[in-house]
C-alpha cells in the first residue's frame, strides 16, 4: 500500500480565541513528558472537569497492555487471514453491540490495512451515542492520521498535535484523552489543532469541519435518488451475452460508489477518485476508468435533470 501525502490546504482555527490558542501549546521549555501531562491534570482541575484517564477509553492503542504480547501476535495473525470484508463486519458488530476491546482490535487491523474510518459504518451518528464510544471514534481517526500521514506533523501548528503525529504510543494516548476531554471538546477544534486537511477529514469518520460534514450530510441525502437514477438507466440497457443482468448490477454499483467517491475528491481528479474507489471496495480501478465511468454518471444525471 502506497502511503498518502499531504494536501497544500488546510483549515485554520479560529483567531482571537485566546484560552482556544494556550491549550494546544506547551508552556516555553516544557518537554513532550511529565511536567505537561501534570499540566493537563492541573488545567482540567481548575476548570473543575475530571481529567479523562489515557487508557479508559482507548482500547485502540490500550489493547497492547491488556494481554500478553504472544497472545496479541496469535491475535494479529489470525486477523491477517480474514477477508476485508468480515473484518469490516466485525468492527460493525463489536461497535454496535459495545464490545469496544473487540472494536479497537478491528480497527487497528483496518487502519493497517488502508481501509479508511469513513467506510467502516453503515450509518453513523456520533452525537447520539455514549461518550465512550464517542471517543473510541475519535481515537480511531486521529490513528489514521498518525500512520499515514505522519508528514503532517509539519503542517500541525500546535505542539499537541505534532505530538499525536510524532511521540511515542504513551505520548500519543495522553494527548488524544486531552483533545477529547471527555467529550466537551468539538471536532472542529481538534480539526483544527491538528491543521487538517480535507482529504484526511473525508477519510476519518467524525474528525470533519462543518463545510465538510455538510457536504457528507448532502451526499447521503442525494445518494438515493442518484441510485435509482443510474438503476433506471441501466434497466433500458439491452440485455446480451456480454451484457447479463449481472453485468448490470455489478454497474449499478460501480458507477454509483464512483459518484459518492467524486463527492469527496475537490475538482474531481479521476486520480485522486480511484485511490478513494480503491479504499471504499478494496478493488483497484485506473483513472481511465473512472474518467469513463463518470462521463456516463454524469450523461445520466444531466438527462434526469440532476444536477449533482
Amino acid at each position: 500500500m502506497i502511503r498518502k501525502t499531504t494536501s497544500a490546504t488546510a483549515p485554520t482555527p479560529r483567531r482571537g480565541d485566546y484560552r482556544y490558542e494556550q491549550e494546544f501549546v506547551y508552556d516555553n521549555g516544557e518537554a513532550l513528558g511529565k511536567r505537561a501531562s501534570d499540566r493537563l491534570v492541573k488545567s482540567a482541575a481548575e476548570d473543575d472537569t475530571a481529567f479523562v484517564s489515557e487508557v479508559e477509553f482507548m482500547p485502540l492503542t490500550a489493547m497492547q497492555h491488556a494481554t500478553s504480547p504472544a497472545r496479541l501476535q496469535e491475535v494479529r495473525v489470525r486477523l491477517k487471514k480474514l477477508a476485508r470484508a468480515e473484518v469490516i463486519e466485525r468492527y460493525r458488530t463489536a461497535y454496535i453491540t459495545g464490545k469496544r476491546l473487540v472494536a479497537g482490535v478491528m480497527a487497528a487491523e483496518l487502519i493497517t490495512r488502508g481501509v479508511p474510518p469513513c467506510f467502516w459504518h453503515e450509518a453513523l451518528v456520533p452525537d447520539d451515542v455514549d461518550v465512550d464510544r464517542r471517543a473510541d471514534l475519535m481515537l480511531a481517526d486521529l490513528a489514521w492520521v498518525r500512520c499515514w500521514y505522519p508528514e503532517h506533523a509539519k503542517a500541525v501548528r500546535y505542539q499537541r498535535g505534532k505530538a499525536l503525529l510524532t511521540g511515542s504510543e504513551a505520548v500519543f494516548r495522553r494527548e488524544a484523552a486531552f483533545a477529547f476531554y471527555n467529550g466537551k471538546r468539538p471536532a472542529w477544534k481538534i480539526v483544527g489543532s491538528m491543521s487538517m486537511t480535507e482529504r484526511q477529514q473525508w477519510e476519518v469518520a467524525v474528525l470533519r469541519s462543518t463545510p465538510i460534514r455538510k457536504r457528507a450530510k448532502l451526499t447521503d441525502l442525494l445518494s438515493e435518488r442518484v441510485w435509482q437514477a443510474l438503476s433506471d438507466d441501466l434497466q433500458m440497457k439491452r440485455r446480451t451475452a456480454a451484457f447479463t443482468n449481472a453485468d448490470a448490477t455489478d454497474s449499478l454499483f460501480r458507477r454509483h460508489r464512483l459518484w459518492c467517491c467524486a463527492r469527496t475528491v475537490k475538482g474531481g481528479s479521476p486520480t485522486e477518485i480511484a485511490v478513494r474507489y480503491q479504499q471504499m471496495t478494496g478493488k483497484p480501478i485506473s483513472r481511465q476508468a473512472v474518467a469513463k465511468q463518470l462521463l456516463k454518471v454524469n450523461a445520466v444525471l444531466h438527462a434526469k435533470g440532476l444536477d449533482y
